[in-house]
This record gives C-alpha cells, structure tokens and sequence, in this order.
C-alpha cells in the first residue's frame, strides 16, 4: 500500500534542554495535558557544554523534543518559560518539512486548534520555609527581623481545603499535591509541583461545576496515578493571620501565622491540631530565608521537620507508604 506524505506541514519540534529527568517528565505531562504538545520525546544523560555569565560551564542535561504546531510555538514558549527552572532555556524549533498523512492527522487532532483557547493555569514558583510555634506561643516581633523595616496590617482568613490523592497516596508519595481550597485570595484548585530545596512549582485554576479535580490537574499527574482514581484523602482547616514583611519598596516575603486543625478521612485516628509559622519569599533571597531561621531559633522557634501540613495530616500512612520520603510543601 502506498503510503501518502505531506510535503508541507504546519507542524514543528521545539528542543528544550532541563536540568533533569524528572523536570522534563512533568513538562512532558503538563504540554500534552494542555495540547500544547502532541508528543514529547525524552532523551537524558546530554552532556552540554555552553557560556554562561562569562564563564565556560559543563552540565549533564535531558533534552525533550516537543511535537506541536507552529502557529501554537508562542504560547509553547510562554508555557515552558512559565514552567522551567532555567533563567533563560533553551527553546529551539525547526520546521517538520514532510509527515505521513496518517500522523499529521493525529497530530492535529492532539492538538489545539488555531484561535482554540488555551485555559492555562497559573503558576508560580513558591519558595518558603515553615517553623514550629507552641499552640500558644507568640511570634517574635517581626519588626525586628532581620532587614526587616516595615511590617503591614494583618489580613485575616479561614482557609478550609480538602486534599486528593490515590488510596495508596502516589501523589504525595513523589511530593505532589492536589487540594480544593476556599477562603482567601487565591480559592480553587492547586497543584503543587516538587522542585529543589525550599521551592515548589504551584498552579492555580478555579472552581468548576462540581468538586472533581480539574482534568487538565488529572491529566498532568496521570503519569504517577495510573487508573486510580482520586479521592479526598485529608481536610485542613487553617485560621490564617498574614502580615507582608518590607525593606523600604521592597516586598520581601509573606508572613503567615497559621493555627490548622485536619481530618485524616484515611484514618481519623490521626487527625491532630497545630500552630506553625510560613514565610514565603517575594523578592527576598534565599539568604534573607537563611537570616530569617538564624534569628528565630535565637528565640527558640526551630524549623519545622516536615514541610507539609498535609505530610503532617497523613502522618505514619505518608511513611509507610515511602520512609525515604520528604515530601514538597503545602
């Protein structure tokens, strides 16, 4: 049978290099989660050789190559920006000059259409540290931390969410949650994202018309769920007091003192109560995050053990189902 090609195609493949493995495996899920991508095709272990602030580096990088559409490539390029842990990545693409009939009509059928829209989430990197407050113990006085010279009036919520997960916990078993949260600013669904350190990558969508997670949320996670299906695992109740921490014009992190109080619908032998403090940068540094630590257990407040309140909710089940587990912040 004589095979059909095209010889002209709208079609394009975007190199993009990341840092590792598993960050071009979640941009893989989330491109083709949002049919930005038909396909990504993932190579790891690429030696790379580049300048970089004057300096000759060597890194050992993965390299996805992304299947799309070229009148999509601004929206890609915005998408992977938004996504990478990269200050400027690398995001090539060269024209797919011939395709078979066959797979250019899969190819579009995968992905959006021209002037389709593309209902993103919003992103953003989320870099904070949490520490351990007594139920009634009192914060020191942030006006006089470090660098530290203005602190605003407080802002004052009752934040109740409720987390979803497998029964087996795959989720938060690779340090990803899923949560449908009300009260405050930013209610509606987040996907947390686990990158390195103190940082995860957290994505917001609203409401929708029922209490399911998003499909496009259960389309990016699909890869560690498989065919189970989500389910509420733990709900969490926050009284929230926020307060915005300034060094003359510039924001230097959000102050959050947060009483919680969760039910663990796995196990409601574990449901527990605590008082914990958040600080999350927003043109701070990391080094005002390490002040900050330095200056707190001066007063006996120490950095909290686990960076989660739902780690904490799902207590000895999170363990048992991965003791080498440090799970990402929520």
């Amino acid at each position: 049978m004589h095979q059909q090609y095209e010889e002209s195609t709208p079609f394009i493949q975007v190199r993009v290099a990341c840092p590792n493995l598993a960050e071009a495996e979640q941009l893989a899920a989330e491109l083709v989660a949002e049919r930005l991508a038909a396909c990504v095709q993932i190579t790891p272990g690429v030696h790379s050789t580049y300048r970089w602030q004057g300096k000759v580096e060597v890194a050992t990088e993965t390299v996805a190559l992304i299947t799309s559409r070229s009148e999509l490539f601004e929206q890609l390029a915005a998408r992977v920006t938004a996504l990478h842990s990269y200050d400027v990545p690398e995001i090539v693409a060269s024209p797919i000059a011939q395709v078979s009939s066959a797979y250019a009509e899969w190819l579009a059928g995968s992905l959006l259409e021209p002037g389709e829209d593309h209902a993103a989430p919003a992103v953003h990197l989320e870099i904070e540290r949490k520490f351990t407050l007594a139920d009634d113990g009192l914060i020191p006085e942030p006006g006089d931390w470090p660098r530290v010279g203005q602190v605003s009036n407080e802002r004052r919520y009752l934040l109740l969410a409720t987390y979803y997960d497998t029964p087996g916990l795959d989720l938060a078993s690779h340090g990803v949650t899923l949560r449908r949260r009300q009260g405050g600013p930013d209610e509606g669904w987040h996907l947390k994202l686990p990158r390195s350190g103190d940082a995860r990558m957290e994505e917001w969508m609203p409401f929708g018309s029922d209490d399911a997670p998003p499909a496009q949320f259960r389309d990016q996670v699909r890869q560690l769920t498989g065919a189970a299906a989500l389910v509420p695992v733990c709900e969490v109740r926050t009284h929230r007091v926020e307060r915005d921490l300034l060094a003359g014009d510039v924001h230097l992190a959000c102050l959050c003192d947060d009483h919680v109080s969760t039910h663990n619908l796995l196990d409601d032998q574990l449901d527990s109560d605590w008082h914990e403090l958040e600080v999350e940068l927003v043109n701070g540094g990391m080094d005002f995050l390490d002040e900050v630590a330095d200056h707190l257990s001066q007063y006996g407040v120490q950095q909290a053990s686990v960076a989660s309140k739902l780690a904490m909710a799902l207590g000895p089940l999170l363990r048992r189902s991965d003791p080498d587990l440090e799970p990402a912040g929520s």
